[in-house]
């Protein structure tokens, strides 16, 4: 530094920290309402920002992982090879019948035959193909061919794994 800088800082006694706050102090300072409302709304959105971005990273590292019965049912009917009208109407059905896990229609088989809406021929036509298609019995000879062959056909019971209590 320049002697004469130095000299003249230590002249007027002031640090280099309260010259930067001498625009801040006296009396030009004048805090409006206007600014006290930006600050907030300043400050609401950075708390909203934040949250956000939290919300983002909780969703990537958990979210994926977490089971859905929605999501579920739409990779059931994928792995059938359903189309849309099939899904549609797969879907109307679970709503119909207000099953909180949309996917059980492809477990249970007396669900397409409680069917409130069976006064529409038409629609009774498709649920009796679809009910075929999703659980028609393996011919004899396809027994030992590919998993997509088999499509349809119930698995093997499963032994209910044991919960442990916290």
């Amino acid at each position: 530094m320049d002697r004469r800088a130095v000299s003249g800082l230590l002249l007027t006694a002031q640090t280099p920290m309260e010259n930067l706050t001498d625009h801040f102090r006296g009396p030009r300072v004048q805090l409006r309402g206007s600014d006290a409302v930006y600050l907030l709304v300043g400050l609401g959105g950075l708390i909203l920002l934040l949250w956000l971005l939290s919300v983002l990273i909780n969703w990537q590292e958990h979210g994926c992982r977490r089971p859905s019965p929605v999501r579920l049912f739409f990779r059931l009917s994928r792995a059938h090879r359903l189309g849309w009208t099939e899904i549609w109407l797969l879907w109307r059905l679970a709503r119909s019948q207000r099953l909180s896990e949309p996917a059980r229609v492809f477990l249970e088989p007396d669900r397409f035959d409680a069917a409130p809406f069976s006064g529409a021929l038409r629609r009774r036509a498709q649920l009796e193909h679809l009910k075929a298609k999703l659980f028609a019995e393996p011919e004899p000879g396809i027994s030992g061919s590919a998993p997509e062959d088999r499509v349809g056909t119930p698995l093997p019971p499963v032994a209910p794994t044991p919960r442990l209590r916290l």
